[in-house]
Parts: C-alpha cells; structure tokens; sequence
C-alpha cells in the first residue's frame, strides 16, 4: 500500500515538471517572438527619420556615456529631430555594428542612411552648422563648405569630395 501512493507522488510531480518545463518554453518562445517584433519595429521607425543615432542604453563607459548624453542634448538644442536607435535590445543590427566597433566608439549616427561616423566625426559638422544641410541633402546640387554648384564627384573650389562626411 505504501508503494502505490509513491507512484502516484512521482507520476504527479513528472507531470508538473513537464507543464513547468512546457510552460517555460512556451514562454521563451513567446518572448524572442516579442524581441524580434520590437527589432524589426525599431528599424522600420528608424527610417522615418533622416538623422538616426546608434546607442548603448547600458553602456558601460564613462566616456561614451557622456558623449551620448551630449550628442542628445546638442541635437535638441539646434532643433534638429532624431531617432535614438538603442542597440542593446536589437539583435537585428548588432552584426552591422560589430564591423564599425572596431573603428568607432559609440555612439554611431547616420544621417540619410549614410553612415557619418562616432561622436567625434559628428561634434566636427555640428561646430561647422552643416548638420542641416546635409540632412537636406545640399550636397547633392553644391558643395556645402564653399558653396559651389557641383561638377563632377570633387568641388573645383575647394578640392574636396561633395559627400565629405560619408564614412566607410
């Protein structure tokens, strides 16, 4: 008689391992089904505007911490609208971003689907006021330093290439 109510205690708790088990996969599915919906949300949001910024809301470094906090706030001070693509959460893009680690700190931004570099490539057009002109895409019809009505991929003037700011 003792041996029946073990039998049932065992067949019980396997069965209650089993919808635990059942119960966490259903949940794990679930949840990556949610994260890749959110990634590909975050993406196509992205392309609404033509200046994106490319972060890390769990960034460990204090220098890029900062650079990111004042990237932010000297985009709201010139009234310039953005998107703040975080990468922490978009798996979508963090091969992309592997390949540009190795050459540029956090945060990344591009502006028209052109990549333009990290903080400091930015903090250099924004000095120069050239941020709105290049989200207008000037550059297509006149090199935006001189002025200069644009002939040929390099301005006569001033010997540059018109998309100067286009990194690799």
């Amino acid at each position: 008689m003792d041996q029946q109510p073990q039998v049932e205690l065992d067949e019980e708790q396997q069965l209650e391992n089993e919808i635990k088990n059942m119960s966490a996969y259903s949940i794990q599915l679930v949840w990556k089904k949610y994260k890749t919906l959110k990634a590909i949300r975050q993406t196509v949001k992205s392309k609404r505007e033509p200046l994106v910024v490319y972060y890390s809301s769990i960034a460990t470094n204090q220098k890029i911490r900062s650079d990111q906090m004042q990237l932010f706030h000297m985009l709201k001070v010139k009234n310039i609208r953005f998107f703040k693509f975080d990468l922490v959460d978009n798996k979508m893009a963090q091969g992309w971003v592997k390949d540009i680690l190795n050459r540029y700190q956090l945060p990344f931004i591009t502006i028209n689907n052109i990549f333009v570099g990290g903080y400091s490539e930015f903090e250099i057009l924004y000095e120069l006021e050239l941020l709105p002109r290049i989200i207008k895409k000037d550059h297509e019809q006149m090199c935006i330093l001189c002025d200069e009505p644009k002939v040929g991929d390099e301005c006569p003037n001033c010997k540059k290439p018109y998309d100067f700011f286009k990194k690799d």
